[in-house]
């Protein structure tokens, strides 16, 4: 008994749950959405979508990144939710997101990426983004941790007031 106890809360702290997560059906928002994700996905909350408000995406667990980028010389903190856990959420089967934001630039967001564990974040340094500030969402990467993300072709990943993910 005390090895399934131990086994179950190993198994929480790994993320493990996350995975019966995404069978559950998919909530409506209550809030305004911030995200909406489409394409080859099983778990919609709208006739082919599934809209994310802040709570849902709270919802789905959270992390963060230290990390320097090209828009600043200083270390910069960001928390949010893992790009991988919206797409178990949705149980997204694809090999490629576009991913658009609210200023119409779009940008292709391979699922190899997820190995370097992509945040959507919410909060920069401890405060909300804003519209203003690149959000209230926005795609970055642990720039710092991998050298192959200090390169253009990731940098033009960083997708900023991100609204949209169509799984293909």
């Amino acid at each position: 008994m005390r090895y399934l106890r131990l086994t179950i809360a190993i198994a929480a702290l790994l993320g493990w749950g996350v995975v019966g997560h995404a069978s559950e059906r998919l909530p409506e928002p209550t809030g305004p959405v911030l995200l909406t994700v489409t394409g080859a996905i099983e778990q919609t909350n709208a006739p082919g979508e599934a809209r994310f408000d802040k709570a849902m995406l709270d919802d789905l667990g959270s992390a963060s990144i230290e990390t320097h980028t090209v828009l600043s010389e200083d270390m910069q903190r960001y928390e949010g939710v893992p790009l991988e856990a919206v797409l178990r959420r949705v149980s997204a089967k694809g090999k490629v997101m576009r991913a658009a934001a609210a200023n119409a630039y779009e940008v292709d967001i391979p699922f190899d990426d997820l190995q370097y564990e992509p945040l959507i974040a919410m909060q920069a340094n401890g405060r909300p983004l804003t519209l203003r500030d690149k959000g209230p969402l926005w795609v970055v990467y642990p720039r710092d941790a991998h050298k192959v993300l200090q390169d253009q072709r990731y940098d033009s990943r960083w997708i900023w007031q991100l609204i949209r993910l169509h799984v293909e």
